[in-house]
């Protein structure tokens, strides 16, 4: 009788292990996946400019008129990381940029830069000379 007590007991044992894993999994995959940068789209590039003032709602309207600029673009922040950006782009997705004086030069810059029909590749490497901090 001790022997069958001790074997559903490892069975349910067993059983509240592997629930716990497959929880723990799942909860793991909706945390990632709400972390995820959204992808560039028609209608959500960017979070909404009017969200913000000054020149940090001017960043955020380059990002929403010029995505594919600086979808090119480095940002030298270190946000690639600590925030798993790829290129300046990432940071007007979120609210990132809007606490980033670094981002917010950046998109500035970059934006009267291509107004002024600077190619990318100069805007590339003026960004780079004024923003690398040895990166």
């Amino acid at each position: 009788m001790r022997f069958g007590s001790s074997s559903h007991a490892g069975l349910l044992f067993g059983a509240i292990a592997a629930v716990l894993i497959i929880l723990t999994g799942a909860a793991v995959y909706r945390v990632r996946a709400a972390n995820q940068v959204p992808p560039v789209t028609a209608d959500v590039v960017t979070l909404d400019p009017n969200q913000f003032t000054g020149e940090v709602r001017q960043a955020y309207l380059v990002a929403r008129e010029h995505p594919e600029l600086l979808a090119q673009l480095d940002c030298y922040c270190g946000c690639e990381q600590h925030e798993g950006h790829k290129n300046l782009l990432d940071c007007y997705r979120t609210n990132h940029g809007a606490g980033c004086d670094i981002c917010t030069g950046e998109a500035v810059t970059a934006g009267k830069l291509a107004d002024e029909g600077m190619p990318v590749e100069q805007i590339r490497a003026a960004l780079k000379a004024q923003y690398n901090q040895g990166s």
